[in-house]
């Protein structure tokens, strides 16, 4: 799903319209943003309260492909647990596999 610029202004204005209600100074506005995307222009004027809670949001925010960082080489981990560089597969279906490949190795040995 690809977000147009008016997508992004209404999704602000619907996060700051959500939080206004518990904002105790809604009048003591901070902090001025501009938003600019081709022609489509908007701005928002922020709270103290309404800027740390955009700040959170934001820090709180995982992307969907993020699946985490290989314990191998510390490279990020794609849909299947797997590393596109080192080609471990971790979480619990790594743990298993590895596991599982083990025990046969260890037959072949003995």
């Amino acid at each position: 799903m690809d977000s147009q610029p008016a997508d992004v202004m209404a999704a602000m204005e619907q996060f700051l319209a959500r939080i206004a209600p518990f904002d105790p100074r809604p009048g003591a506005k901070v902090v001025s943003v501009e938003m600019r995307a081709g022609r489509v222009r908007g701005g928002f004027e922020l709270t103290e309260r309404s800027a740390r809670a955009l700040c959170e949001a934001l820090a709180r925010y995982t992307d969907p492909d993020d699946h985490g960082r290989c314990s191998g080489c510390g490279g990020h981990l794609d849909r299947n647990l797997q590393c596109p560089g080192c080609g471990y597969v971790g979480g619990v279906f790594g743990e298993t596999i590895a596991h599982r490949a083990a025990e046969i190795a260890s037959r072949g040995e003995g």
